[in-house]
C-alpha cells in the first residue's frame, strides 16, 4: 500500500481549478461562456480548449506563480484571438490574485506591467470595435476593473497581512529570544548572589575558626587562652549556623524583615560579633565606630543595603587580615558624614608572608565580592598594600537615591 505525496497547496490548487474550469464549462453549456460567437470562423466549442490549456496551468497557482502566469497569459491572448470567452478571464483574475500573493516582488513587477498591457490592449480592441458606443466602452472598463483591477489590489491587500504577520512573529520569536536569555542572565546573577552570601557567611565565620582553634593549639599550656579560643570558636559557629538559617528563611519567603518591621539580617551594629572573637584568639584590634551606627536605637540610621553591604565588607576586610596575616594588629575606623560612609580596615602585614592578596593579582573571591557589594550601592573599594602593612577603604553612599536596592 502506498501514498503519492500530496501537499495539502496542491490539492488547494487542484479544488480551485475544478471550481473554475466547472464554471467554465456551465457557462459554456447555458450559452453564456462566450462572448462574441462572431469573432473567429472556428467553432465556438474551441473556447473550451483555452479553458483547458489555461485550467492546466491554473494547478501550479500557488506552488509556481510564474508558470502559472506564463500559461494563463498564453490561453488568455489564445481566447482572444480565437473565441473569446468568459472561463479563460475567470482564471486569469485568479492567477492575477494567486501571483500578488504568492509571487516575489520581481514577480509582482512583472505582473503589474502585464495587467497593464492586456487592459490597454483590450480596451483599444473594444474602442475599434465599438466605435462611438460610450456604452460598451463603459461595460468593457467595469469588466477589467472586476476581472483584474479588483484581484490585483485584493492580493496585494493579502500580501501586505501576510508581511506584516511575518515581522509580527519574527518580533515575537526575538522577544521570546530575549526573554530566554534574560531569564539565563538572571538565573546567573542569582547564582553568583547566592554564592557570594555562602562565601561570606560560611568561609568568613570557618576562617575566624580556624584561626581561634589556631591560637588555642598554640599554647595548649594557658587553659585561659584555650578556653577563650574554645568560646570564639563555639560562638563563630553559632553565629554562622545563625545566619545561614537567616538566608535559608530570606530565599524562603523572600522577606528580609522580622514580624516587628525591623531587619534581622546582619548589620553594623552587630560588629562586635566580628571582632570579638579575632579579640579572644589573641589579635590585637582597635575599633573607631560612631555609637549612632553600633547602638541598639540606631538601627535606622544607616539604609539597610549599605549597612548589610558595609556588615559583609568589614568581615571579609577581617577574615583576610586574619588569614593571611594571622596575629598582626588590626585596626577598623568607620566614619559616617555628609552622607558618606568610609570604612577603614588596616591590618600589618606577616614578616614571613608575601602572598597576602592585592588588587587584580588577586584570584581568589573575597575581594571580589566586596567590590561587588560596594558597587551594588553605588560605592567604591580601595585596596592598597604597603610595606608593611595592607588596608581596604570602601566609600558608600547612605543616601536613598544612590543606594539601590539589593538583597543581603
Amino acid at each position: 500500500m502506498w501514498r503519492l505525496p500530496v501537499s495539502r497547496a496542491m490539492l488547494n490548487d487542484a479544488g480551485l481549478t475544478l471550481l473554475f474550469l466547472a464554471l467554465g464549462v456551465s457557462l459554456y453549456a447555458t450559452g453564456l461562456g462566450v462572448l462574441d460567437e462572431n469573432a473567429s470562423p472556428l467553432p465556438t466549442w474551441f473556447c473550451m480548449v483555452s479553458l483547458g490549456i489555461a485550467a492546466c496551468f491554473q494547478l501550479c497557482r500557488s506552488r509556481h506563480p510564474a508558470v502559472a502566469l506564463t500559461g494563463v497569459s498564453a490561453a488568455l491572448a489564445l481566447d482572444s484571438l480565437t473565441v473569446p470567452s468568459i472561463g479563460v478571464w475567470l482564471v486569469f483574475s485568479d492567477i492575477v490574485y494567486s501571483t500578488c500573493v504568492y509571487g516575489g516582488a520581481r514577480l509582482v513587477r512583472v505582473l503589474y506591467g502585464l495587467a497593464a498591457v492586456v487592459a490597454v490592449a483590450t480596451f483599444l480592441l473594444v474602442s475599434v470595435v465599438a466605435h462611438d458606443d460610450w456604452r460598451l466602452l463603459f461595460i468593457c472598463l467595469l469588466w477589467l476593473l472586476a476581472l483584474i483591477g479588483s484581484p490585483l489590489a485584493y492580493g496585494l491587500a493579502v500580501r501586505e497581512h501576510r508581511s506584516a504577520l511575518s515581522l509580527e512573529r519574527e518580533h515575537s520569536r526575538a522577544m521570546a529570544e530575549l526573554g530566554e536569555r534574560e531569564q539565563v542572565e538572571a538565573v546567573a546573577d542569582e547564582r553568583r548572589r547566592l554564592a557570594r552570601e555562602l562565601h561570606d557567611v560560611i568561609a568568613g565565620r570557618l576562617s575566624a575558626i580556624a584561626v581561634q582553634s589556631a591560637a588555642a593549639l598554640q599554647y595548649p599550656e594557658n587553659t585561659a587562652l584555650a578556653g577563650k579560643a574554645l568560646a570564639a570558636v563555639r560562638a563563630s559557629s553559632v553565629e554562622a549556623l545563625t545566619e545561614m538559617r537567616g538566608l535559608i528563611d530570606l530565599l524562603s519567603d523572600g522577606s528580609e524583615h522580622s514580624t516587628d518591621g525591623r531587619h534581622t539580617t546582619a548589620g553594623l551594629r552587630r560588629i562586635d560579633r566580628l571582632t570579638e572573637p579575632i579579640a579572644e584568639s589573641g589579635t590585637d584590634i582597635a575599633t573607631e565606630i560612631p555609637a549612632t551606627i553600633t547602638a541598639a536605637d540606631g538601627i535606622d540610621a544607616l539604609p539597610p543595603v549599605v549597612d548589610i553591604a558595609a556588615f559583609r565588607i568589614v568581615a571579609q576586610a577581617l577574615t583576610n587580615a586574619a588569614t593571611h596575616a594571622p596575629g598582626q594588629p588590626i585596626r577598623v575606623r568607620i566614619t559616617h558624614a555628609d552622607d558618606t560612609l568610609v570604612l577603614d580596615i588596616c591590618n600589618r602585614l606577616a614578616a614571613h608572608h608575601d602572598h597576602h592578596p592585592t588588587g587584580d593579582r588577586h584570584t581568589g573571591r573575597g575581594l571580589v565580592n566586596m567590590r561587588t557589594r560596594a558597587h551594588a550601592v553605588g560605592g567604591r573599594l580601595c585596596v592598597e598594600r604597603g610595606t608593611d602593612e595592607f588596608r581596604v577603604t570602601a566609600t558608600l553612599p547612605t543616601t536613598s537615591s544612590d543606594a539601590p536596592r539589593i538583597h543581603p
